[in-house]
């Protein structure tokens, strides 16, 4: 089963995309009050597919937005 999540934002500059999955790695600066991500959204999701034997991968451009893609098996492996 694959799903795909798009966006038409800013995107995720090409130096980032790498860690962008990483626990409290985050690329937004603050906002006004002084709070940022906490940079663990995508670290969870990751790990969520992981343990349901899926993949989540990233695409973007700058300026142009980013593609989030989920791959997950349509079954379990029998030994689980």
């Amino acid at each position: 089963v694959e799903v795909k999540v798009a966006d038409t934002g800013t995107g995720i500059a090409p130096e980032h995309l790498r860690q962008i999955f990483e626990p409290f790695f985050t690329t937004k600066p603050p906002d006004d009050t002084g709070r940022g991500g906490s940079g663990l959204g995508l670290s969870v999701c990751r790990q969520i597919i992981e343990q349901h034997h899926g993949r989540i991968r990233v695409e973007s451009v700058l300026g142009k937005g980013r593609t989030f893609t989920v791959k997950l098996p349509k079954r379990l492996p029998d030994d689980l």
